[in-house]
């Protein structure tokens, strides 16, 4: 898909890409149910070498399995040399900004304003 623009939704998770640059959007809460979904599309990402953006500007709410698979697909990413950042914005839940704060990931992740 070099160059072109492609987007696929479901159940709150959207994946926009274009020229080598996905951007993962989440909306709502995402745990456990969500989460191998979320684990496939980022796999799926980075095996075909695209960088990652996980746009979390909407997203409510995310348990230790979301953070789980962020941190797996971030080591992924950085195996093969491709960013992989987060996206938080005024919109991003409170729960969000706090698991990222608690865990101490927010010192592990580059993150896109």
């Amino acid at each position: 898909m070099k160059g072109k623009a492609a987007n696929v939704s479901a159940q709150g998770i959207s994946v926009t890409l274009e020229h080598q640059q996905a951007t993962v959007s989440l909306r709502g809460e995402h745990e456990a149910y969500t989460a191998d979904k979320l684990a496939r599309q980022l796999g799926a990402l980075i095996d075909e070498n695209v960088s990652v953006t996980v746009d979390l500007t909407e997203a409510s709410f995310i348990d230790s399995t979301v953070v789980g698979v962020l941190i797996a697909a971030r080591r992924r990413a950085d195996e093969r040399r491709l960013r992989f950042r987060l996206h938080l914005g005024e919109e991003t839940g409170w729960a969000v900004r706090r698991i990222l704060e608690v865990t101490g990931l927010e010192q592990q992740f580059e993150f896109v304003d």
